[in-house]
């Protein structure tokens, strides 16, 4: 195991002269115990059992439910003091900040995330870090770590001490490339300007909170309500489906026996590999049940409570066209049946068939359009057409966004450098928060007859701010991303909002990089689109997860 310099704890005082040589030679030529906060009892196993249909992961299959708990960070000291012994003698007056010190800080700005245990001493850590490791969701090293450290595979923000490593001697970056670190610089001495210093140490929580983001996803389960389970009709769409060389090996008598054309034994391999993934990146599961379950929940709902839904979306309105209010109460009944679901099954996020008038839905099912919205400004993760890749994406950026993004469609118009994403569902709280855009209730844009198949809202988000775009592709582990600045797309085409899908962004980038870089194959045809700049928080997540980032626009 690499060895590094003890931590020097020195907050201010002074150095005696006679005593300069011999801290240089010891922190230069003798090794000492890493230190590390580590802990030695974690909360209770929380296991569920999750059934897939169809799939290699049954209903044995358990995992640990991170949901609602906090997220547990061992955090290890590998730096100490190089600051030159004489710098405080020259100058007792400037605090030297030790890594304690530091950790009290991030304590306090990460309030949902537990800090574990005490230091220990080198030859433990690792062997303790391995022992917990299932019970552990990441890695704080206030200074370089080792490659023992490094190789365990939890995610880890790596804290480069300037001055209180040897830059050269003990910081080596490419080390970490594909190893699920993110780095950091925070000095031992603050910044003379001290916002400066703050920024680093915002940074450094930042990244943290990109740690619990992940952590959250521990135990999610996913309500998908489909009569093609477990991805459902749209995930993944045929020009999509993968042809590895196992699928084109396996024999003609295995394509008999299981009763599947070629492209069905590649949708099943392609169906294998996601589920597998999902499990393995983020402990998360697909909890499929029938279509038929959401027709007779909707069937059976309370006259007067889908009433009172009705009037909330009417009052919050900014008006109403191509629809009417019986076509509302249909939707309103649809949303308090995919709640009672959501809950019946215990599970976080939910996506559905698309219903109105897609193939593959049930047509006496309104669109879940409006009630998607509704749940995704309540903080649940909603998608129609089954599209997991974007519920999974939409989740995770609303971990540590607060908002669920907008899933739509995606359009590159890349002569004119403006990218599109649009569908009929998306939050009213483009935020996250409590502040709303405004909507206006409309009906499906697939029909010539008004006042059919249920409701949709057209979200009326702000112009003239940062967006960045997203997409997560689980099956090639890759995430997809540009940024850009939202522009008014009534400027760009006349009758704007009756242009297919109702609720549309306009976003100003280059979107002729866009176009050379585009891969469907990979990303499907959906975007998701946060409203702020992320891409560096997306770029981050995808080296602690241990994806491929893309950037698209580059």
């Amino acid at each position: 195991m690499e060895k590094y310099s003890e931590n020097i704890a020195v907050s201010s005082g002074k150095i005696t002269p006679g005593i300069i040589s011999v801290i240089i030679a010891a922190f230069m030529f003798f090794p000492v115990d890493i230190m590390a906060q580590s802990g030695h009892k974690g909360p209770g196993d929380n296991h569920i059992n999750i059934g897939v249909e169809d799939m290699s992961v049954g209903s044995d299959q358990k995992s640990e439910n991170n949901q609602g708990k906090k997220t547990r960070i061992y955090t290890v000291f590998t730096s100490g003091i190089v600051t030159g012994a004489a710098y405080s003698i020259y100058h007792p007056d400037i605090e030297i900040i030790d890594n304690k010190e530091v950790l009290e800080i991030l304590k306090e700005k990460c309030r949902e995330v537990e800090f574990t245990g005490e230091n220990t001493p080198a030859k433990d850590i690792i062997e303790d870090i391995k022992a917990q490791k299932d019970k552990l969701d990441g890695l704080l090293c206030l200074g370089s770590p080792p490659a023992e450290l490094t190789s365990i595979g939890l995610p880890m923000v790596a804290v480069f001490r300037l001055w209180g490593q040897w830059f050269p001697l003990s910081y080596h970056h490419n080390d970490f490339k594909g190893k699920k670190v993110v780095t950091a610089c925070l000095p031992v001495l603050p910044d003379k300007d001290r916002s400066l210093y703050l920024s680093r140490i915002d940074d450094i929580a930042g990244k943290i909170k990109l740690i619990e983001a992940v952590s959250k996803m521990r135990g999610l389960r996913i309500l998908i309500i489909t009569d093609k389970p477990p991805l459902g009709v749209w995930e993944p769409y045929d020009f999509q489906i993968i042809t590895d060389k196992d699928v084109a090996m396996r024999s003609e008598s295995e394509r008999v026996k299981s009763g599947n054309s070629e492209i069905e034994m590649r949708r099943k391999e392609y169906e294998r590999i996601f589920v597998n993934n999902l499990k393995e990146t983020f402990g998360a599961y697909l909890v499929p049940i029938p279509q038929e379950d959401l027709v007779k929940k909707m069937n059976v709902q309370d006259e007067v409570k889908a009433q009172k839904v009705t009037k909330k979306w009417i009052e919050g309105a900014s008006g109403i066209r191509g629809t009417n209010e019986e076509q509302i109460l249909r939707s309103a009944k649809l949303y308090l049946a995919m709640k009672e679901l959501l809950a019946e099954h215990n599970c976080q996020a939910i996506a559905t068939e698309g219903y109105g008038s897609f193939p593959g839905g049930y047509s006496i099912v309104p669109s879940q359009g409006l009630p998607s919205s509704q749940l995704c400004t309540d903080g649940v993760v909603a998608v129609g057409e089954t599209l997991l890749n974007s519920l999974i994406t939409q989740q995770l950026g609303y971990n540590f966004t607060g908002s669920t993004g907008q899933n739509g469609d995606y359009f590159i118009d890349f002569f004119n450098d403006i990218a599109i994403t649009a569908h009929c569902e998306a939050p009213f709280n483009p935020y996250g928060d409590g502040e709303k855009s405004p909507y206006i209730i409309r009906n499906l844009p697939f029909f010539e007859e008004e006042n059919t198949a249920g409701a949709v809202a057209q979200v009326l988000y702000p112009i003239g701010v940062p967006a960045t775009v997203v997409k997560i592709d689980m099956n090639n582990k890759k995430i997809a991303v540009f940024t850009g600045v939202t522009v008014s797309g009534e400027e760009l085409f006349p009758y704007w909002n009756d242009l297919l899908c109702r609720t549309k962004v306009a976003i100003k980038t280059n979107a002729k990089a866009l176009h050379e870089n585009f891969d469907w194959k990979t990303f499907g045809h959906h975007r998701v689109t946060f409203f702020g700049d992320y891409r560096q928080e997306f770029i981050d997540l995808a080296d602690l997860i241990g994806f491929e980032v893309v950037e698209c626009d580059n």
